[in-house]
C-alpha cells in the first residue's frame, strides 16, 4: 500500500518570528508545501526565501486580515480608517461590502507579488462557493491565472452542506483533508490537552490510495500574532511535535512518502527526488 503524505506549512509570511519555525520544518524535510498569505507583513522576506527552494509547492492562503497590497484608496470597499481589511477575523459580515470590482484588484495585485517575486503564481489555493462579490471575485482570479483549486476532499466537512468536495477532474486522485481528525480547540483554557500527535499521527491508508494532507502552523510566537489570532502559543506545540523524532520516527517506521502539491496533482516526483539528493532519512528509498 503507498502512504502518501503532505505536510502543509500553514500562515506563511505571517511575521519574522513565526517564519523562523516554518523556515525550520521546511528544511527538515517534514515540511512539502508553504501556504502563503499574500497580505501580510513579512510575505515579501518569505517569498525570497520560498524561491531558493523550488521543491516546495506554494499555496495561496486567502487571509484577509492584514493590509491589502494596494495602496488602501484604489480598494476603498475592503478597508477601514487604518487602511487594514475592514471585516479581519471579527467581523466576516463585513465581507459583504466588498465590491467584485476591488476585490478583483487586490487579488490581482497579490498574485502578482507572488510572480514578481517566485516568477509564478501560486500552485493551489482554496475557494469559497457562495454569493458574496469577494468569493466570485477571488475564484474568477484563479481561474484567469490557472490556479488549481477544488482539488481536495475535506472529511468531515465534504458530508455537509456546503462542504469541500473535489471537483470531477481532481476526484480521481483522492487529494483528502481530514478535519474532523486533526481540529481541537485553540482556547487557552484548553493549553494542557492541546496535543498536535493525535492530529498528525491520525492518518489510515486504504486501497484507493488517498493522498492525505494536513495544514499546521508550527512556529514561533510573537506580540503580533498573540493580539490578533487565537491560535497562538500553540503553534510552538505543532513546531516542537513536526520537529520531533517521535513524528520523524513514524514516518519512517510506516514507509510514508511525503509529496507536495503538485506531486500529487500532475504524478510528479519532485519533493522525493529533493529528499533523494540530500540523502535524507525521510527519503523513502532509504527507509528500511
Amino acid at each position: 500500500m503507498r502512504k502518501r503524505l503532505i505536510y502543509r506549512c500553514d500562515d506563511v509570511g505571517y511575521t519574522e518570528a513565526y517564519d523562523l519555525g516554518i523556515y525550520r520544518v521546511l528544511d527538515s524535510g517534514i515540511g512539502c508545501s508553504a501556504d502563503v498569505m499574500l497580505d501580510s507583513r513579512h510575505v515579501r522576506e518569505s517569498l525570497e526565501w520560498l524561491k531558493k527552494r523550488p521543491w516546495i509547492s506554494v499555496g495561496w492562503h486567502r487571509h484577509l486580515w492584514e493590509s491589502p497590497v494596494l495602496p488602501p484608496e484604489e480598494v476603498p470597499s475592503l478597508v477601514d480608517a487604518e487602511g487594514r481589511f475592514k471585516w479581519r477575523h471579527r467581523r466576516q459580515d463585513l465581507m459583504a461590502e466588498a465590491t467584485y470590482e476591488d476585490a478583483c484588484k487586490e487579488f490581482r495585485a497579490e498574485a502578482q507579488l507572488c510572480m514578481d517575486i517566485l516568477g509564478k503564481v501560486p500552485d493551489v489555493a482554496s475557494a469559497r462557493h457562495n454569493d458574496l462579490p469577494l468569493e466570485k471575485a477571488f475564484i474568477d482570479v484563479l481561474d484567469e491565472l490557472g490556479i488549481v483549486y477544488d482539488f481536495y476532499s475535506a472529511e468531515g466537512f465534504a458530508r455537509n452542506p456546503g462542504g469541500t468536495v473535489p471537483a470531477e477532474k481532481y476526484a480521481h486522485l483522492h487529494i483528502i483533508s481530514d478535519m474532523s481528525a486533526v481540529t481541537q480547540s485553540y482556547k487557552m483554557e484548553d493549553w494542557d490537552s492541546y496535543d498536535p500527535y493525535k492530529g498528525l499521527m491520525n492518518p489510515e491508508w486504504t486501497e484507493e490510495e488517498e493522498i492525505y494532507f494536513y495544514g499546521w502552523h508550527p512556529g514561533y510566537c510573537d506580540d503580533h500574532i498573540l493580539a490578533e489570532s487565537s491560535c497562538n502559543l500553540h503553534r510552538v506545540k505543532e513546531l516542537q511535535c513536526a520537529l520531533s523524532d517521535t513524528y520523524r520516527n513514524w514516518i519512517k517506521d510506516n514507509h510514508i512518502e511525503l509529496i507536495n502539491f503538485r506531486d500529487a496533482l500532475y504524478g510528479t516526483n519532485e519533493f522525493q527526488d529533493h529528499l533523494k539528493e540530500i540523502n535524507s532519512d525521510l527519503y523513502i528509498g532509504n527507509m528500511k
